[in-house]
């Protein structure tokens, strides 16, 4: 498969996981303030929806720029810092579409906490992201099975099929 090929399935993969991650926590926020003020479900939904959408945004943004950040590093080499500012930065780019294409019609408190969501849902979505794939990384490791992950029909048709398994590159 192409590196391009990859990279691309990388970004939309990265951003169904930040809608996914940001979905829930946005349900739950959702539910305590439904309890607390009375909104409608399907207010609920709305916002909710709204959130995974901006949050499949930032996560294909952060993927794209991580992808030309971090080429050549190994994947154990990136730091939850450099990849939170990174999402930051993919919030801020955001935040600046936005801006730039809308944001007259904001008050400044609506500037305010437009431009802190998209960057904490960002930075926060990103961390998150490193924390989930390291903890997966680290138990396919220990696990009997990565050994038969590096092993495909068309690698084992073509005779080279191997048991080493190989660090991911950005």
């Amino acid at each position: 498969m192409p590196r391009w090929l990859r990279v691309a399935r990388g970004m939309i993969g990265t951003g169904l996981t930040f809608a996914a991650g940001v979905g829930v926590v946005a349900s739950i926020t959702g539910l305590f303030v439904r309890l607390g003020h009375g909104i409608t479900g399907l207010e609920l939904m709305q916002i909710v929806g709204k959130f995974s959408v901006v949050a499949f945004l930032l996560g294909v943004a952060f993927s794209g720029v991580l992808a030309i950040a971090a080429r050549g590093r190994e994947f154990n080499k990136l730091s939850l810092r450099l990849v939170g500012a990174l999402g930051a930065g993919a919030g801020l780019l955001y935040f600046v579409f936005l801006a730039l294409n809308g944001g007259r019609n904001w008050s400044a408190p609506d500037a305010i906490a437009n431009f802190v969501l998209l960057v904490v849902m960002g930075a926060g979505s990103a961390a998150a992201t490193l924390a989930i794939a390291r903890k997966a990384r680290s138990a396919l490791e220990s696990s009997d099975e990565v050994r038969s992950l590096g092993v495909g029909d068309d690698e084992i048709v073509r005779g080279r099929s191997s048991s080493k398994v190989e660090t991911p590159r950005l």
